[in-house]
């Protein structure tokens, strides 16, 4: 150990003797290659002393055989990373790729100088740091977007991005173009298919309307050959019009007053609503108006023996009773449906029934006021009852003791008192079903179907109720009359009793006129040329002369029946 203390003593004393010969220059033998990145000395001039002071401790206290080592191994690391550094200054220390000269990736700096590439710089600070702790990738100094220097370096070596950029923009300006071509074209193609579809509709319209043109052109030529050797014509006798508006529905006609009552809108602005109008048939004179219902009245119809009372209804889910001679309202019922249809039993004048929009039947009594007496249903079809016809007591009819027959859009049936309740049995014709009419005459119904796709044509078919089972009547069809393939309006035709024969008058909206067919020929004998659209018509005799009254919409005309 003395030994070795001794030697170490020698060796110190040995380093001493050589360090006073570097002391005079220290710094002058230190290059700035053999200077590390821990040796660089800050720039702050306070400090320059105490770090002099620092390198020169160092380079005492270390041995000379150290100093020298130490030397070398630094020249040898710092070659090195010159190396590196010559190597990764083309890059971006982020994405290791090479910046470009312009682009996204151009070359760009922060304020403590560190290069990269603009877009990888971009997404370091907004995406990989917060806003709290934004700092150089490199140096770890806080730096924010605005720090963001572009460089325009001479010397520096990058990619010429320029024409792949030109390039780039070209194609997505061609790309952009080639989508809106695309979307035109998309665009044209569903064009053209609706364009298509519409001609292929127009074609069938065309060939829809030809085929009615000529089936019209038929018609039309044999009424005119009908009308010119019928010895059986109506000729225009009066024209009224009821109101200004749109609002007439209904008529009949009372035999014992001589006056026929016309439903229509009111036309007093004061009392907006609904009632009828009686109009003298003898003088052709309107006289007073009794305003009856508050929405549109459905239908009209006056007692079978007592010559004052008229029933209505209507779609204010109300049916009333009137007094004609007094111009008064005996009594009101009220329903919780909307009514469509009316008429009096044929069994008992007390009765009368009204046809509801949701398929049921009401049945009251005059004699009982306060609530209807009974509710006639109908499972298997609840469209609304759209007509009514009084069938009275006829020992031969399929209801011989008297009842009614209820039209709905969809089925018929005869209705017949049977132990206090009235049974359904249903008429075996085919619908869809406009209206019924009664002749009590010769105990003919009319039964007035529109046209469907099965049957294109307007039907009005007269036929006799027979006997059947207590399901079903019989239905003995006597003639059915075709009338267009149009029907639009739920018009009502009628019986016209003339000489020894019985006329069907009806509605043809297809070539607008009236055409009148013989129940005992079965032939079309007159037709009857009209101005706008028919909705009701009765047949009335005074002073032995027949007249038949048409209403539209808003005029009542009377024509007067001459045989010639």
């Amino acid at each position: 150990m003395e030994e070795d203390m001794e030697y170490s003593e020698e060796e110190e004393s040995e380093e001493r003797n050589l360090i006073p010969e570097r002391l005079p220059s220290p710094v002058e033998n230190v290059s700035e290659e053999n200077v590390s990145e821990e040796n660089v000395l800050p720039s702050n001039n306070e400090q320059n002393d105490s770090s002099t002071d620092t390198v020169t401790d160092s380079l005492i206290n270390e041995p000379v055989t150290k100093c020298q080592k130490v030397s070398v191994s630094e020249e040898s690391s710092a070659d090195n990373n010159n190396e590196n550094t010559d190597d990764s200054d083309q890059s971006c220390p982020i994405c290791m790729e090479l910046w470009t000269t312009t682009g996204e990736h151009r070359l760009c700096c922060l304020r403590c100088g560190h290069l990269f590439g603009r877009s990888c710089l971009l997404r370091w600070l907004q995406v990989s740091c917060t806003s709290s702790n934004r700092r150089c990738p490199q140096c770890n100094r806080k730096a924010a977007v605005k720090d963001i220097r572009m460089l325009y370096a001479k010397k520096l070596v990058c990619i010429d991005t320029s024409e792949l950029e030109i390039m780039k923009n070209q194609l997505s300006t061609v790309t952009a173009e080639k989508n809106r071509i695309e979307i035109e074209l998309s665009k044209s193609n569903l064009r053209q298919k609706l364009y298509e579809q519409q001609l292929t509709t127009m074609k069938n319209r065309i060939a829809e309307l030809q085929n009615q043109l000529s089936t019209t052109k038929s018609d039309f030529n044999r009424c005119q050959s009908v009308s010119a050797n019928t010895s059986t014509k109506f000729h225009l006798e009066h024209s009224l019009e009821i109101c200004k508006e749109d609002g007439c529905r209904v008529l009949d006609y009372n035999h014992w007053y001589g006056l026929l009552a016309v439903s229509q809108k009111s036309g007093n602005p004061l009392f907006t609503g609904y009632g009828v109008k009686k109009i003298d048939v003898e003088n052709f004179v309107p006289r007073q108006f009794l305003f009856l219902h508050s929405q549109a009245i459905r239908d009209i119809s006056f007692h079978p023996s007592q010559q004052s009372i008229l029933l209505s209804v209507g779609f204010d889910k109300s049916a009333k009773l009137i007094d004609i001679q007094n111009n008064t309202i005996m009594h009101s019922y009220t329903t919780d449906f909307t009514l469509w249809s009316c008429c009096w039993s044929g069994d008992d004048s007390n009765i009368f029934f009204a046809g509801a929009q949701n398929g049921s039947i009401i049945q009251f009594d005059i004699r009982q006021t306060s609530s209807p007496v009974g509710l006639l249903e109908s499972p298997n079809d609840r469209s609304p009852v759209i007509s009514l016809a009084t069938v009275p007591a006829y020992a031969e009819c399929g209801i011989s003791r008297g009842g009614f027959i209820a039209c709905r859009l969809n089925s018929c049936n005869a209705y017949e008192l049977k132990e206090s309740t009235y049974i359904p049995k249903e008429i075996n014709l085919q619908g869809p079903f406009v209206s019924v009419r009664y002749d009590k005459k010769n105990n003919h119904a009319l039964i007035s179907c529109r046209p469907n796709e099965r049957l294109p044509q307007a039907r009005h078919i007269v036929c006799s109720i027979e006997k059947g089972n207590d399901e079903m009547v019989l239905c003995n069809i006597v003639h059915t009359f075709n009338a267009g393939n149009s029907q639009r309006l739920l018009s009502r035709p009628c019986h016209i009793s003339v000489e020894n024969d019985t006329l069907i008058a009806v509605h043809q909206e297809s070539i607008n006129s009236i055409p009148f067919w013989s129940i005992s020929t079965g032939n079309q004998v007159h037709t009857l040329p009209v101005s706008d659209p028919i909705i009701d018509m009765c047949s009335f005799k005074i002073n032995d002369n027949v007249y038949l009254a048409t209403l539209s919409a808003r005029k009542l005309r009377m024509y007067k029946h001459n045989s010639l």
